[in-house]
């Protein structure tokens, strides 16, 4: 019990560090803009609740909130002002009454710093981890993973066993591995590595799945020292990388051709906790991973989210006027019911995904792990 509890504070420890940066460098992008825009700013704000801690610098009131779940930017005035009168004629460092490009480009802010935020943590990861080798003939023969309920998990093989035969076929390299049991038609005889100890094994034919004659193991990725443009190159593609498997999995969803599958608070919470048992990299990764979920979710044209502010000053810009204040309202409230059926509907998701299949080791989830290159 108290070393569940222990596992639960540092969990919950890391779920606020990773959190932190990414709600505040997307806080910070909204804080920013406005600046440069000439909107002023009342308060900049980190979490929610009771202030625990405050300054006033200038116009603008700088606060740690007593709930660190979330942050705030505070601009001058409304949002949106009702002023066919004439009467309520927004002052100019209030918000509404910038141009509706300035308007745009702060909801926006936000999400693109989470991107912003999300590439030099890919980056840097590369930098840290080097490149990997891609070339089968230049990595030796050297398991990183054993697949459970695989046949060379069932006969004894694990990771950083070193293959030497195959069926008295001498190995030297992974390519080597790929070549011997790319048709497999007959016993696998295999002699490997141990701790510096030579074992053979066999795994009889009649052990593979007759479909999907699949060894399970994968190779050790090897890396290599990443020049400035290959990390650069890096950081870029998983930002698209991530960007474009969540829209492809949405559009799914959405076509009712794949069920719709998210995270909630839940997931996510279990997503770190896995990350705090993988090691700091798996975190920092998590970080970068999450800051381009919430700037790629807030920009979706939702009311209540900055996308779908985006759509209404992108509407201003095309028809060269506002939709009313009540439309506004009635919108903002139709998008909160929407963003709360969501959020329960992921919280569900996860309940389910996490504690009622959490032993579930289906073949067809294996494969969506293993590398396609260098696994058989």
């Amino acid at each position: 019990m108290i070393a569940f509890s222990l596992k639960g504070v540092i969990t919950a420890a890391a779920f606020l560090v990773a959190l932190s940066p990414i709600v505040l460098i997307h806080e910070f992008g909204h804080f920013i803009v406005c600046r440069l825009v000439g909107i002023r700013v009342l308060e900049f704000s980190f979490g929610f609740g009771k202030v625990l801690w405050s300054t006033k610098k200038g116009h603008t009131q700088y606060s740690i909130r007593a709930i660190p779940f979330g942050g705030f930017v505070n601009p001058a005035g409304e949002m949106f002002v009702d002023n066919k009168d004439g009467k309520n004629t927004p002052k100019d460092y209030e918000f509404a009454s910038k141009s509706w490009w300035k308007k745009l480009l702060m909801v926006i802010s936000g999400a693109l710093m989470n991107y912003v935020l999300a590439f030099i943590v890919f980056t840097s990861l590369v930098f840290v981890t080097g490149v990997p080798v891609t070339d089968s003939k230049a990595t030796p023969a050297v398991l990183g993973e054993v697949v459970a309920n695989y046949p060379a998990q069932k006969h004894g093989l694990e990771a950083q066993d070193k293959i030497l035969k195959i069926n008295e076929t001498p190995v030297n390299n992974w390519q080597d591995v790929l070549n011997s049991v790319a048709s497999l038609n007959t016993d696998l005889n295999l002699k490997y590595e141990r701790n510096g100890e030579i074992r053979s094994l066999t795994i009889p034919f009649s052990d593979f799945n007759k479909d999907n004659p699949k060894l399970g193991i994968a190779v050790q990725t090897l890396y290599t020292s990443a020049t400035p443009l290959q990390a650069f190159r890096s950081g870029l593609y998983q930002c698209w990388f991530w960007t474009k498997l969540s829209l492809t999995e949405l559009y799914k969803a959405v076509s009712k051709t794949k069920k719709l599958e998210v995270a909630g608070p839940i997931g996510i919470f279990h997503r770190v906790h896995q990350a705090t048992q993988n090691g700091w990299m798996d975190f920092v990764w998590l970080i970068g991973l999450l800051s381009l979920a919430v700037g790629m979710f807030n920009l979706f044209p939702i009311p209540v989210l900055d996308g779908g502010y985006a759509v209404v000053f992108i509407w201003e810009g095309i028809t060269g006027k506002l939709p009313s204040v009540k439309v506004v309202n009635i919108a903002l409230n139709v998008g909160l019911a929407l963003l709360l059926m969501l959020v329960l509907y992921a919280s569900v998701f996860d309940v389910k995904r996490i504690f009622i299949k959490q032993s579930s080791d289906s073949p067809a989830v294996v494969e969506t792990v293993e590398p396609a290159e260098n696994s058989k």
